[in-house]
């Protein structure tokens, strides 16, 4: 099957929800235009980082169903980024799949939290898996990128397409930038290469552009929102931190080749049927 998605390398004005909103349908609008099926937005895109400001957690799922609604208008698929979520068990990360009628196809709370989040927010305990008119869908958020464990476990629900919304800074390397300035984008890079060869599917990441001022400290973001397939790698990859849309048409019978070549979810389901 063959489909065009738009993947949007959003600046976030942090704490300035409408104006992002307003910015958005601009981002969806454009991509409608250029005949994208989906468009996929980054982590914490509608608000920017909480970093504990409850003001902002959306106990209402308010944000949801305006993207609802705008998938419905616009008729497009749509994955808007993250937003916190909140209710008696606490404050999530979370992230969902809407289709262009408006339904819900997946919903995901971050399972893997980043160092900083960890004081605030609570950790889901899922995986989300689903059926849309491209495939079988998977979405995780920003550093759930890391844990191969997550890919394995999306694999063996058949996932073909892992979309992953992002907040990733240069910053992240902490002492690392002693090191290398660069850290974080060849980590990145690497992961979103590796993932897509090492699962045989496809790898959509948007992470967020600019920089941002939070509580005091400026955080850069690295940009490089890609997607990436087996045996070609990167597609397209945004070699920059600026705010940009790119659209690019992905083609998932390469996912079948890349099964007759390297046979590794063949070999997972053989481990998974062996006795203990």
């Amino acid at each position: 099957m063959q489909f065009k998605v738009a993947v949007v390398q959003f600046d976030i004005q942090q704490f300035a929800p409408e104006e992002n909103l307003r910015k958005a349908e601009r981002f969806i609008q454009a991509a409608v235009a250029a005949q994208a099926q989906i468009i996929v937005f980054p982590e914490d895109f509608v608000t920017g980082p909480l970093s504990g400001n409850k003001t902002y957690v959306d106990y209402e799922r308010r944000y949801v169903k305006h993207f609802q609604q705008l998938a419905r208008q616009y008729n497009i698929d749509l994955v808007p980024g993250s937003v916190i979520e909140g209710d008696t068990n606490g404050w999530f990360n979370t992230s969902y799949y809407i289709d262009k009628t408006g339904a819900i196809r997946g919903r995901y709370q971050k399972v893997n939290l980043w160092l900083p989040e960890r004081s605030y927010i609570t950790p889901g305990n899922e995986v989300a898996v689903f059926t849309t008119d491209f495939g079988r869908v998977g979405l995780i958020i920003c550093w759930d990128l890391m844990f191969p464990e997550l890919f394995r476990a999306m694999v063996r629900q058949d996932v073909e397409i892992v979309i992953c919304p992002s907040y990733w800074c240069f910053e992240d390397a902490g002492e690392g930038i002693k090191y290398e300035a660069n850290s974080e984008v060849k980590l990145v890079n690497a992961l979103c290469v590796a993932r897509a060869f090492e699962n045989e599917l496809i790898l959509v990441y948007a992470n967020a552009g600019g920089s941002l001022n939070v509580e005091g400290m400026e955080e850069n973001l690295i940009g490089r929102s890609q997607v990436t397939v087996p045996f070609k790698g990167a597609l397209t990859m945004l070699n920059h931190n600026s705010e940009a849309m790119f659209v690019q048409e992905v083609d998932t019978s390469i996912l079948q080749d890349a099964a007759l070549s390297y046979e590794i979810r063949k070999d997972l389901l053989k481990q998974r049927e062996r006795p203990a």
